[in-house]
């Protein structure tokens, strides 16, 4: 009997120790990507102010605040595979993604994007001759303050997307901790 009760006692110490130790690694990967999910928001926030602000003036505070967010929207999305990816182990968004089209609103900022640097090119090309540039400047810059109006709107879903994310993990370690 107290074979059978010693037997017991070490496979739920061992069910015990194996939880504490999932739980540790789901904490540290939720750490890394909470954090990692705030900047995204803060910098999705900063560049949607930006182009919104955005006007035919060409402010050099909004050019500076458009270029200074993509910049760090490069270097998040380069350390996403250290401080997010591993989410997807434990945890599946993908409901959250398909509510907000996750994919499609990527598609349409990059696309945009590229459309102004479309245009930036375009530009450069007709500095040369002025009368050229005179004509077109304005159009070419209305489509430009267009494509970032757009891609700010484009942006609500990524950052709907964070926030929601953000939410369940936060709501996943209140109930846990409320368990124990």
């Amino acid at each position: 009997l107290q074979a059978i009760i010693s037997v017991f006692m070490e496979r739920t110490k061992h069910k015990r120790e194996l939880k504490l130790k999932v739980f540790e690694r789901k904490t540290e990967v939720v750490e890394k990507a909470m954090s990692w999910l705030q900047e995204c928001c803060d910098t999705y926030r900063m560049l949607q102010m930006s182009l919104r602000a955005y006007d035919e003036k060409r402010n050099p505070y909004h050019c500076n605040g458009i270029l200074s967010s993509v910049a760090k929207s490069d270097k998040l999305f380069r350390e996403s595979e250290s401080r997010f990816n591993s989410l997807y182990l434990y945890y599946d968004f993908s409901d959250i993604e398909k509510k907000y089209n996750a994919n499609e609103s990527m598609i349409v900022i990059h696309k945009l994007f590229s459309i102004v640097s479309e245009i930036t090119q375009i530009e450069t090309g007709i500095q040369d001759v002025e009368l050229i540039r005179s004509r077109f400047a304005n159009t070419l810059n209305n489509e430009r303050i267009a494509s970032f109006r757009l891609c700010a709107d484009a942006l609500d879903s990524q950052i709907s997307i964070c926030t929601e994310i953000m939410q369940r993990l936060r709501n996943e370690y209140k109930s846990y901790l409320n368990k124990y």
